[in-house]
């Protein structure tokens, strides 16, 4: 299955998109430096973040159209997705232990370890690697990680949380855009105009400004603390290598379809998820752990990703 790269793959298309990530993250830095952005800004900015742009963005990522040709390789994605999430989390559960000792940070290490850039960096970079046909697989497996995030996730978090069973901390607005999106999905309804296109406005506003409250949050640390701290060099070599090399080790006897092995693979070597941030600083957690984590995982799928489609191509 390998080819000439050059041929199959768009480093343009991949450098592209890091590089925007890292000018929004300059912004947000710069904004913050400058006065223009706050603490207290951030963190509103995070709220909003959190409950209105994210909501809408897991929304609109779920108006996918479910035809009979294409139900049996769903299946299988979905399947497939399942298996990638189960080893995620089986990583999480375990490799941040030997990171730290507070349970708050475990729990910022065990969600950028499940939690990855799928939405702003999965689409165009698994287009550019396997062609347009890409993205309707690479939404599959999209599909989940709402649910996942503000469930789990938030329980990864907070873990003081689940000693003492709210059942309203699963009626966030996270889970309800996640279930409301799913109904959407298997029903076949589809959101009609004007509606969706002031949802798809708000979700296409998550990215960038999640960059910025990056940027905005990694500006309240001295600069040479985002290089020096192994933890998160360590929590990312699993993030970007080990967790995607290992998934294509179980997987690769199994799934026949090459090109939905190849996208699962790309897709769990994405670097962390910018929610890390977002929901860290809204349930009160370690938010700049999870900034350098966004930052330095960023920085090194500039290395990691070309190489893991070569060795898929």
């Amino acid at each position: 299955m390998r080819h000439n790269l050059s041929s199959q793959m768009n480093f343009l298309t991949i450098i592209d998109s890091i590089v925007i990530l890292f000018i929004l993250m300059g912004v947000g830095y710069a904004s913050y430096k400058s006065g223009i952005i706050t603490r207290d800004g951030a963190h509103g900015l995070s709220s909003f973040l959190v409950n209105i742009t994210l909501p809408s963005l897991i929304i609109v990522s779920m108006q996918i159209p479910l035809s009979s040709e294409t139900f049996g390789r769903t299946m299988e994605m979905f399947a497939i997705a399942i298996i990638y999430y189960i080893l995620s989390f089986a990583f999480a559960f375990t490799v941040p232990k030997y990171l730290t000792e507070s349970d708050l940070e475990k729990g910022v290490y065990s969600f950028m370890l499940v939690f990855s850039n799928l939405g702003f960096m999965g689409i165009p970079v698994t287009a550019a690697i396997f062609g347009n046909g890409a993205v309707f697989y690479t939404s599959l497996v999209m599909l989940p990680f709402g649910i996942l995030a503000f469930s789990v996730g938030i329980l990864m978090l907070r873990p003081d949380m689940g000693r003492y069973f709210d059942p309203k901390l699963f009626l966030n607005s996270g889970i309800i855009a996640s279930i409301t999106g799913l109904i959407f999905f298997f029903t076949g309804f589809h959101i009609p105009a004007p509606f969706i296109d002031v949802l798809e406005i708000l979700g296409s506003l998550t990215t960038p400004l999640a960059m910025v409250v990056t940027g905005s949050l990694l500006a309240t640390m001295p600069a040479s603390s985002m290089f020096k701290d192994f933890r998160i060099y360590a929590m990312t070599l699993f993030r970007l290598v080990i967790i995607p090399a290992v998934l294509y080790l179980i997987l690769n006897p199994f799934v026949s379809d090459r090109l939905l092995l190849g996208i699962i693979v790309i897709l769990a070597g994405m670097p962390v998820a910018a929610n890390a941030v977002l929901l860290a600083e809204e349930y009160n957690v370690d938010s700049t752990a999870a900034s350098k984590g966004v930052f330095i995982s960023t920085l090194l799928c500039i290395f990691t990703i070309p190489l893991t489609a070569y060795f898929l191509l």
